[in-house]
This record gives C-alpha cells, structure tokens and sequence, in this order.
C-alpha cells in the first residue's frame, strides 16, 4: 500500500514516494475521487484547484467501467521511475500498468515536484 496522506502516513521524498503517490493518483481516477485527483494534479493546472475541480469530472467521463477498474489496480514500476533531482521525478509510461486505453492510445511521461511534503503531478 502506498505511504501517503490519503492512506494516513507521510510520503518519502524519494522516487519511490513518489511512484505511490503516482499510484494513488491512478486508483483516484477509477474511483472518481476528485478530492484525490485535484491534490495530487492541481498544481498541473494554470486555474490551480478550481480549474482542476472543473475539468476533472470530463475525464472522468472518458473513460469506460473497465478502464476505471485498471485504474482501481494500476501498480508503478519503481525501477522505472527516474530521478531528475532532489525535488522531481518522471514517471515514463512504460513504469505504468495496468494501463487504461485512452493512456495506451496516448502514452504520457508524467512529472512529479516535491511540494509542500508530498509529490505533485505538475506535467
């Protein structure tokens, strides 16, 4: 399980820290868990918070029942995950499965920045 604020305990600031967070991100997608979703990609956003809380809910749509239970299962690929400094990471797509089809049709390398005590998705 992963060690975030979601789960009750505190996050690493180490790559693996990150992948569980990327891995909660994941899990909040299939549960439609906007709370979830917003504090870890809010900062993505240009509107912060409130354009992620305006946005989010389409994407939620895009995506079919068996895409949102791969999401409730996705699992990161520590390995993978690669360090690009003390306070950011990347998070290939290959490190990422299962994968939902709209992310295997439109692979993405995720960033994550360490900010106030937790990893964020900031691209």
């Amino acid at each position: 399980m992963a060690s975030t604020p979601a789960a009750g305990g505190a996050v690493a600031h180490t790559p693996d820290g990150a992948a569980g967070v990327m891995e909660d991100y994941h899990h909040a997608l299939g549960a439609k868990d906007l709370d979830t979703v917003c504090r870890i990609t809010g900062p993505a956003f240009d509107g912060g918070d409130k354009e992620c809380r305006s946005l989010t809910p389409i994407q939620f749509g895009m995506f079919s029942s068996g895409d949102l239970q791969k999401l409730k299962l996705t699992k990161v690929d520590r390995a993978k995950v690669q360090s690009k400094g003390p306070d950011k990471v990347t998070v290939p797509p290959a490190a990422i499965s299962p994968k939902a089809s709209i992310m295997e049709s439109d692979p993405k390398t995720f960033t994550m920045a360490w900010r106030d005590g937790t990893w964020v998705i900031i691209g």
